[in-house]
């Protein structure tokens, strides 16, 4: 899926991706559009989630691995994705796009 992140100076496009079990890459759109091989993530996104069928509750880990993003906008592009994909009306469009 492709994010927007803004900044004073214009935006750039990030892209998702994800790999199971539950795991997120991030890359800038760009680096991907390159070579999708070659692409350096800006942070990965990690669910845990044990405890979602006892306890209803799943445990998120954002790590920031490149300094080409703010720690405030990964935290936004984390919130993001998880709407995304955890809310009905949000995921249509994650797999409209997917199609």
């Amino acid at each position: 899926f492709v994010h927007p992140v803004f900044r004073e100076e214009g935006h750039f496009m990030i892209v998702s991706q994800f790999q199971t079990p539950n795991h997120f890459l991030l890359a800038f759109l760009e680096d991907y559009q390159m070579d999708p091989a070659r692409a350096q993530p800006l942070l990965t996104i990690s669910v845990f989630d044990d405890l979602v069928d006892s306890k209803d509750l799943a445990l998120v880990r954002c790590d920031i691995i490149n300094r080409g993003i703010e720690e405030d906008e990964g935290y936004k592009l984390c919130k993001y994705l998880i709407d995304d994909y955890s809310e009905n009306k949000e995921f249509e469009s994650v797999h409209t796009f997917n199609k």
